[in-house]
């Protein structure tokens, strides 16, 4: 089964670094799944440090006084892994296309940051999600 709903770690308030972002709940199953994938990926490809765990951006200010509803848009949607329109690159990094939030647009996971190191197709790197997941 490659569908899975988001959650997130606390989405009734803004925890640490949390600044703009609200971060996967890191005992669910999207999270494990994604996490699997970042190893796999990294273990092939040259990758950037991540800056913060698993996290959706769902507003472009700090402190937004809509923080919290933005985060509730988000928490407990389902996402289609199996879907290819779900993927794809954002700049120099590999994302999970997440839904739209109002007053921001699409949101996404980053799943991989390239910076300056070469770029894998983007076939390459959805086989490589077929067989994470298929493997859970």
């Amino acid at each position: 089964m490659m569908t899975f709903n988001i959650e997130f770690e606390s989405p009734d308030r803004i925890e640490g670094k949390e600044g703009r972002s609200k971060l996967l709940a890191t005992q669910s199953e999207l999270y494990q799944v994604l996490k699997r994938l970042k190893q796999a990926i990294k273990t092939r490809y040259e990758v950037k440090p991540d800056r913060m765990d698993l996290h959706i951006e769902v507003t472009r200010q700090r402190n937004d006084p809509a923080f919290r509803k933005k985060a509730e848009e988000v928490h407990q949607t389902t996402i289609d892994l199996s879907d290819e329109s779900n993927w794809g690159f954002l700049g120099k990094a590999f994302v999970l296309w997440t839904p739209e939030v109002l007053g921001y647009g699409r949101t996404h996971i980053t799943i991989a940051f390239f910076g300056n190191y070469p770029k894998p197709t983007l076939d390459a790197l959805q086989q490589m999600i077929t067989l994470v997941v298929d493997s859970q």
